[in-house]
């Protein structure tokens, strides 16, 4: 320990050794026993080059030198106890804006219209919502908390991941079908996601009716007879004219991915345990 490192810790000592009156006193104030407090002092004398403490007669005070400094430790004191109110208020009472990005279905239906309830427990926050389609990337700072549908892949090893809960996916058509609707798919280039798989397998090589990559745009074509279509679960109650028709053809994962930078601060945790109690974690 230099003069120039003496940690705040250690000018403790001179308050407690100004208020005990003893080197006693002063281990019981600072939670150790009399030998460690006396090698304490000794090693803060050697290492500011300064007397600080007297004792005698069984008594311990302060120097001249010890009692210049003794003003500067209580308001270190006082700052250290400010410190402490302030991370406990940012923790219970988390503030800022939080950029969160998820699909845009999940968005409309199941994020925002929750929006309350996390204002209730953080009034101080902003959430920033992004719906963009495709995957943002976390380690370019695009969000803070991205949620996605699918385990992810191919993330770097410093990503904070967490398996939030599950989307039921169901075939939907029009209150009143014609005899034979038909399907609304997705584009091509989804063939690869699983709902897109579902009904391409349905269509057995015939033209859908509609292809949209946009699971609102396609429940208001089913509403409005277009065809079936399979669309997540979420939907059903946001979109008049729509009916379910039999239990859900599939189920999705759903996603949870932090910045590690950002992920551990108070207002992302808030905003990331919210996502888990509204999404129903599954472990």
């Amino acid at each position: 320990m230099t003069g120039d490192r003496v940690q705040w810790d250690e000018f403790r000592l001179l308050l407690a050794a100004d208020r005990a009156g003893s080197l006693s006193g002063a281990a019981r104030d600072l939670g150790v026993d009399a030998t460690t407090a006396s090698r304490r002092m000794k090693a803060l004398e050697h290492a500011l080059g300064l007397s600080l403490f007297v004792r005698t007669h069984g008594a311990l005070g302060l120097t001249g030198e010890g009692r210049r400094l003794l003003d500067h430790a209580r308001g270190m004191e006082r700052e250290a106890r400010a410190l402490r109110t302030t991370v406990a208020t940012l923790r219970d009472t988390p503030q800022g804006t939080v950029r969160l990005s998820a699909p845009p279905t999940l968005a409309r239906c199941v994020i925002c219209p929750a929006v309350g309830v996390l204002r209730e427990r953080a009034p101080d926050l902003c959430l920033e919502v992004e719906t963009e389609p495709a995957n943002v990337r976390l380690e370019a700072w695009e969000a803070d908390i991205a949620v996605r549908l699918g385990s992810p892949a191919d993330l770097a090893e410093t990503l904070l991941v967490r398996k939030l809960g599950l989307a039921d996916y169901a075939v939907f058509e029009p209150a009143s079908p014609s005899a034979d609707p038909g399907w609304i798919a997705y584009p091509e280039r989804f063939r690869h996601v699983p709902e897109a798989t579902h009904v391409e397998q349905a269509l057995e090589g015939r033209t859908p009716v509609l292809r949209s990559n946009d699971p609102m745009a396609m429940a208001l074509a089913v509403a409005r007879g277009a065809g079936r279509a399979v669309l997540p679960v979420a939907l059903a109650g946001f979109v008049p004219g729509i009916v379910q028709a039999g239990a859900p053809v599939l189920t999705r994962e759903i996603w949870a991915i932090r910045h590690p930078e950002t992920g551990e601060t108070s207002a992302v945790r808030a905003v990331h345990d919210w996502l888990a109690g509204l999404f129903g974690r599954v472990s």
